[in-house]
């Protein structure tokens, strides 16, 4: 059978996995509807579908269809905790910035040059 469903199911977690999260600029461009549902779950955590459908004031099924437009994108993971599927904001990492190790000839040359 080769890879089958096993290696189908595999590419698509290390795809997931691949996904770097939500940066600002990503929340920033969601629509109005998912903006507010990922700002909410960033302040309370693990949040569970009632929980969602309970903040978004909409029928199971539109919340569903939202969640499902994050976890396709890689913005938000599935959990399980205690038997509960929980959903989390997967953020990005911040990017860090390189210091040159010569941050003071850096520094000098460019006051010189000025």
């Amino acid at each position: 059978m080769g890879k089958g469903l096993f290696g189908r199911v595999q590419q698509e977690l290390e795809a997931r996995e691949k996904t770097p999260g939500l940066t600002m600029a990503d929340i920033i461009s969601l629509p109005d509807d998912l903006r507010r549902l990922v700002n909410w779950m960033m302040r309370e955590g693990d949040v569970q579908l009632a929980e969602m459908v309970a903040h978004m004031e909409a029928d199971e099924d539109a919340v569903r269809s939202m969640l499902k437009n994050l976890l396709e994108k890689g913005f938000v993971s599935e959990l399980e905790i205690e038997g509960e599927t929980c959903y989390r904001v997967r953020l990005a990492p911040r990017r860090r910035r390189d210091i040159p190790l010569d941050i003071w000839q850096c520094l000098e040359d460019k006051v010189e040059e000025e």
